[in-house]
């Protein structure tokens, strides 16, 4: 009699949790998303419907490393108090990092400007916060964001040009951003963009970064102090070294990134980043070389801005929490 009762007080209890849990999944989620730079840790709390109800900014530690990700705890820690105190359930965490990361393991491989070599980023904070939590490339977060809430809005398939220190594009398709095998798709600063040029600091010559990345628009121009900002201040007076380094860099992304998004059929191209608030002159001179690549092409592909500027990546990471709800095995990328 005692092991029935206890089978049967099992099963009404099993039964209860079931019927918890499916409460609990069918209620709509909000996101807590996080995106660390090399100058700031900003992370937001957004609602089912997307609007933001909450925000924390710190910040980011110059010594790196560790501390960077007991900053990311403090933040994360924070946030999901304040969502609590809303009444707002939550997805994983999302973390968006520069760098290389591993999202299927969690770790950040390489990332100079954080300090971080080999770094168990999900591991540390999922232990610190007891929430289920993912760290993804930082661009990829910010080509998600654009997608569910800026210049994307209402497309599926699209591609996100990030230009700044660096040169990195994200893929979008179907709504899902392509991380490829080892989570490194996109990474088109390193495609050759002239056969004989300088050496980049990954030890190859002629990649996009040496002719197209902020300090080497500055280097173009002869302009030593105040970085691609002050590219476009003399470009604007009327510079003529400054506007053809911005005018070559807009060639070379136009003729590296032609072929990629004809053979991968997108006809929407955001370009987001430090360099892309240069503006038309960079914009425009993208816009024309892909146009001249792709003439004989029925239909060309439409470059416009980012629409979120410095909020895509946090915003992305926080609707990417939102949609992913507490299933951790949808995490593609």
């Amino acid at each position: 009699m005692r092991t029935g009762s206890a089978r049967a007080m099992a099963a009404r209890a099993r039964g209860a949790n079931e019927g918890v849990m499916m409460v609990e999944e069918t209620k709509p989620s909000g996101g807590i998303g996080i995106d660390v730079g090399g100058s700031k840790i900003a992370g937001v709390v957004i609602e089912p419907s997307g609007s933001v109800v909450a925000r924390k900014r710190v910040p980011t530690p110059r010594e790196g490393g560790d501390a960077v990700v007991e900053a990311c705890i403090a933040v994360a820690s924070e946030l999901l108090e304040l969502a609590a105190a809303g009444g707002i359930t939550v997805g994983p965490l999302v973390i968006g990092m520069p760098g290389t990361v591993d999202s299927v393991r969690g770790v950040v491989r390489d990332s100079p400007v954080l300090k971080m070599v080999d770094c168990e980023v999900v591991a540390e904070v999922q232990s610190a916060v007891g929430h289920p939590t993912t760290v993804v490339h930082d661009v990829k977060a910010a080509a998600f964001g654009e997608l569910t809430a800026g210049a994307g809005i209402g497309q599926a398939d699209v591609a996100y040009l990030n230009i700044g220190t660096g040169v990195s594009m994200s893929f979008v398709f179907d709504w899902q951003v392509h991380r490829g095998v080892n989570g490194l798709a996109g990474e088109i600063g390193h495609v050759q963009a002239t056969p004989d040029g300088v050496r980049c600091n990954c030890g190859r010559y002629g990649c996009l970064e040496t002719v197209a990345s902020g300090p080497a628009i500055a280097r173009a121009a002869g302009i030593t102090v105040g970085g691609v900002e002050a590219v476009a201040t003399a470009a604007a007076a009327g510079d003529d070294r400054a506007v053809e380094a911005i005018r070559g860099a807009a060639g070379h992304l136009g003729r590296v990134l032609a072929d990629y998004l004809t053979v991968l059929d997108l006809q929407l191209l955001m370009v987001g980043g430090g360099v892309a608030e240069v503006g038309p002159l960079l914009l425009d001179g993208v816009q024309a070389a892909i146009d001249a690549q792709l003439a004989d092409v029925a239909a060309s592909v439409r470059v416009v801005p980012a629409a979120l500027g410095a909020e895509s990546g946090v915003l992305g990471a926080a609707h990417r929490s939102r949609l992913l709800r507490d299933d951790r095995r949808t995490t593609r990328w």
